[in-house]
């Protein structure tokens, strides 16, 4: 398996992992494959005349087909550092909180629709647009003591940590390196945490708080942490439901999220996420 079966290599974070890609290979930025070789072997014109970049490049269908004329380690070598400009895209938009995951199922241990607002009417047919607002709550199952430390026992290269500003506690674990924009190789780390995960480039982490730490203190703020969060979380969204095609323009193009839940009523509900005004 090249690519897990939740990446969408049609999405708009593929796309544009794909147009670094060939910027980095026309630039020379990409080891084991230079620009000629890729076009002599797999046949796809990637520059102009002039030799700058073409502004029609091979879509992805296309260039995941091509990739076939190559040797297997070229492959690899390629795929690799295609996914990690995709991962650094996604992990961009997720750290921005706008990360679109196409048709996304809320499951929650309550969804209640608080309010509804009808926020337009079809002149002719009569069909409505609505907003609504859901309160969720979320059941908070924090990672024990014992789990983490069996994390840390299977991994050689974990490290136990204690931010020593704020006295949490966190895992140190190997993650996959980023391709950033200019061709470098970010290598970054994995702080797990009773109740989330981190993500730092190496440098990053040595510019915080985070130290190593001996097992016995490591112990006392895990368990302190878990023993202090909370059984459930509760949140409140907004979403527009109903005829969409009417207003869709009107809506905020920085957040196209689109959410399915069924509530505790067991009401069924699409509707595209809007930020609270």
């Amino acid at each position: 398996g090249l690519f897990r079966a939740e990446d969408n290599l049609e999405s708009p974070y593929a796309r544009a992992a794909l147009r670094q890609f060939y910027m980095l290979l026309h630039q020379g930025k990409i080891g084991g494959c230079s620009l000629t070789t890729f076009e002599t072997v797999t046949g796809l014109s990637l520059t102009t005349d002039e030799g700058g970049l073409r502004d029609d490049l091979p879509p992805i269908t296309t260039w995941l087909n091509r990739l076939l004329a190559l040797r297997i380690e070229t492959q690899n070598l390629l795929f690799e550092v295609f996914e990690q400009l995709m991962a650094g895209r996604i992990e961009g938009a997720i750290a921005a909180g706008n990360y679109d995951k196409g048709l996304e199922t809320i499951t929650a241990e309550s969804i209640v629709v608080t309010d509804r607002r009808t926020v337009y009417t079809h002149p002719v047919s009569g069909a409505q647009s609505h907003v609504l607002t859901v309160a969720r709550k979320d059941r908070i199952r924090p990672l024990g003591l014992i789990d983490a430390l069996a994390i840390a026992r299977a991994e050689p290269q974990s490290v136990l940590l204690v931010n020593t500003r704020s006295s949490r506690a966190a895992i140190r674990l190997p993650t996959a390196s980023l391709m950033l924009d200019d061709g470098a190789i970010e290598h970054r780390v994995r702080l797990l945490r009773p109740t989330d995960e981190l993500r730092f480039s190496l440098d990053a982490l040595a510019e915080t708080h985070w130290q190593p730490a001996d097992r016995k203190l490591f112990c006392e703020l895990w368990d302190s942490e878990v023993a202090a969060v909370p059984e459930f979380t509760t949140s409140t969204f907004h979403i527009v439901t109903g005829l969409l095609l009417p207003i869709w323009r009107r809506l905020p193009d920085d957040d196209c999220r689109v959410y399915r839940i069924q509530t505790d009523a067991g009401e069924r509900i699409i509707g595209r996420h809007i930020a609270p005004t």
